[in-house]
């Protein structure tokens, strides 16, 4: 299960965001982000090794997040993938698009994720994620559930393997509790077409007092991103997971700020592997 260890700690790296109603949480004007002139993150360039992986945000005129780019290299491969955010009038995403040249080659355009928000509650309840590519065919559905206060407490995931939707089954969830505004844990419990439990992950955050470049809540999680929904920058990551302490994983970042109390620069290091990734911070 290492793969899953390394997955979620590069989630623990890129985690950001805040915890307010669905439709203001891509609008940071609200949140701090107007303390300076340096209102939105554009670009983040993050070094490990010789590696080098560039991402590129994009807004629209209300400053919310419409586009993520992401290129370079990761462990001498080339990385090249974009994630295209559709909104209503109001704001809300109807559905996001995920492109690359490896989609293409597999004979696929792009992953389209369908998102469904209720506006008699103001709330992003689940999406749909539905990959149509020649010999494979699968829908993906996860649902939320909510605490009293309209926070995500839950995500439950579903697995039509025929793609058709008749053959659903319950294939895992994900437990997310929270504290003084950040997702303070994570837990994610797979599960085969049996109902068996097939694998159990685990990881606690720590997080600094500043202000995160950007903020989304449960728009986080409708985007598929765990890694956006907190107030605070992370710092630390414990991870482990059901195949016991060998795979045990920790994860530390120190940041510099600038002047409006975000991150400048960061230097992150997973141990035992003791992977360092420089990253720096670009502002508009």
């Amino acid at each position: 299960m290492k793969a899953n260890m390394l997955l979620l700690l590069i989630l623990a790296i890129l985690i950001l965001s805040s915890c307010q109603k669905e439709v203001d949480y891509a609008n940071r004007t609200n949140s701090g982000n107007n303390t300076n002139t340096e209102n939105l993150l554009v670009k983040t360039v993050a070094k490990t090794g010789t590696d080098s992986i560039v991402s590129t945000y994009t807004y629209n005129t209300d400053k919310k997040l419409i586009n993520l780019k992401i290129t370079g290299r990761d462990q001498g491969a080339d990385v090249d993938r974009e994630f295209r955010y559709y909104r209503n009038a109001a704001g809300i995403i109807t559905h996001y698009s995920a492109i690359s040249p490896d989609l293409v080659s597999a004979g696929l355009d792009s992953l389209l994720t369908v998102v469904h928000y209720n506006i008699a509650i103001s709330q992003y309840t689940s999406y749909v994620l539905n990959i149509n590519i020649p010999g494979f065919i699968l829908l993906d559905s996860s649902v939320f559930v909510f605490d009293g206060s309209g926070r995500i407490v839950e995500e439950d995931v579903y697995e039509s393997p025929s793609g058709t939707g008749s053959d659903y089954y319950f294939t895992g969830k994900a437990i997310y509790t929270y504290a003084n505004g950040n997702m303070s844990g994570l837990d994610l419990h797979n599960f085969d077409q049996s109902g068996t439990e097939v694998f159990t992950g685990h990881t606690k955050y720590q997080y600094d007092s500043k202000i995160n470049p950007l903020r989304f809540g449960n728009e986080g999680l409708a985007m598929g991103h765990a890694d956006w929904v907190s107030v605070g920058n992370v710092t630390n990551a414990q991870l482990s997971d059901s195949n016991g302490p060998v795979d045990d994983q920790t994860l530390t970042i120190v940041y510099t700020y600038n002047n409006g109390d975000k991150p400048a620069t960061s230097v992150a290091t997973i141990l035992p592997d003791n992977i360092v990734t420089n990253t720096t911070f670009y502002y508009q």
